[in-house]
């Protein structure tokens, strides 16, 4: 993004990230998000192998979409469920020719 943000003339208020609020936001993203998640995928990578891995990977707006409905209660369309059985459709299709 650096080179992005060179081109378009973005200037970043630095003075920004001193805000209790936005250093919080920016530590999670770089530690939990990031660097956490990049060290469960190498370990479900190297424990499961990559097309298993993978699978659960593309079960993740599957398993989002059954917790929003159930926890938080939002409204379940039938487009949505045509995403969620399109998503499980083509995990199927790829998990026959392996």
């Amino acid at each position: 993004m650096l080179p992005l943000a060179w081109l378009l003339h973005f200037r970043m208020p630095w003075g920004a990230l001193l805000v209790p609020a936005n250093l919080g936001n920016f530590l999670f993203l770089g530690i939990g998000a990031c660097a956490i998640c990049f060290v469960t995928w190498s370990f479900a990578v190297k424990r499961l192998g990559t097309v298993r891995t993978s699978v659960y990977m593309y079960l993740v707006p599957v398993i989002t979409l059954a917790c929003s409905v159930w926890l938080l209660h939002e409204p379940l369309t039938p487009l949505i469920v045509l995403g969620a059985v399109l998503t499980l459709v083509g995990l199927w299709l790829s998990g026959r020719g392996a």
